[in-house]
């Protein structure tokens, strides 16, 4: 059993999950021939974001990212 909530399953090839402590991840499938997923924790003004605005602000966070999978740094392959 995993200590993560999907709080969103998008068609998009992403989810939004609560982490055990109570943090917000986006795990995005990112890639062409080969696909891997990524994974970036949420900042504060990034999980308010998401509180107020829900799918609209997730969907542009994850095109964010795969635009750019590296993400500023942030991304980070999940175990």
């Amino acid at each position: 059993m995993s200590d993560e909530e999907v709080l969103l399953q998008s068609p998009l090839l992403y989810r939004v999950l609560r982490e055990k402590g109570g943090a917000l991840s986006i795990e995005v499938v990112v890639g062409g021939i080969v696909q891997f997923e990524v994974r970036v924790r949420l900042n504060a003004e990034e999980t308010g974001s998401f509180h107020r605005e829900g799918r609209a602000f997730a969907d542009r966070l994850a095109q964010a990212i795969l635009a750019d999978p590296p993400f500023g740094g942030r991304s980070v392959r999940p175990s």
